[in-house]
């Protein structure tokens, strides 16, 4: 089986070492990176082509839903939306623009975590 790889976009330092305790345990998982603001974010997809992105909303240089929306027309990974700004407007905007998934960081962690476990387990392209 072939390891998926995955880049995580999230300014929160606490939150970005929370992720990867539990996302280093995932067979067929290679974390290629993290970075702490949109404009770094979108330019590590562009050169690395991550299979998977775990993508915070607000951040600093340029937001997620920027993000999303730039890579309409380029590589588009698969985007999980990871974020406190949960409110029904943001994760309809977010899923419209292409976002494969969408979870409230403060109360559906584990379940992002398990959603790219299973991406790994998959043998399916991304």
């Amino acid at each position: 089986m072939s390891k998926k790889s995955l880049l995580i976009i999230e300014d929160s330092v606490s939150i970005t070492w929370r992720l990867l305790s539990f996302l280093k345990e995932i067979e067929n998982l290679e974390i290629i990176g993290s970075v702490r603001n949109g404009t770094s974010g979108l330019k590590r997809i562009e050169s690395d082509k991550p299979d998977i992105v775990l993508l915070d909303l607000q951040l600093p240089g340029m937001n997620g839903l920027k993000i999303i929306e730039t890579l309409q027309d380029k590589h588009k990974p698969y985007i999980i939306v990871f974020t406190n700004n949960s409110n029904f407007y943001f994760k309809e905007r977010c899923m419209a623009l292409g976002a494969n998934e969408f979870y409230d960081k403060s109360v559906q962690f584990e379940e992002a975590v398990a959603s790219i476990k299973k991406l790994c387990q998959e043998e399916v392209a991304i």
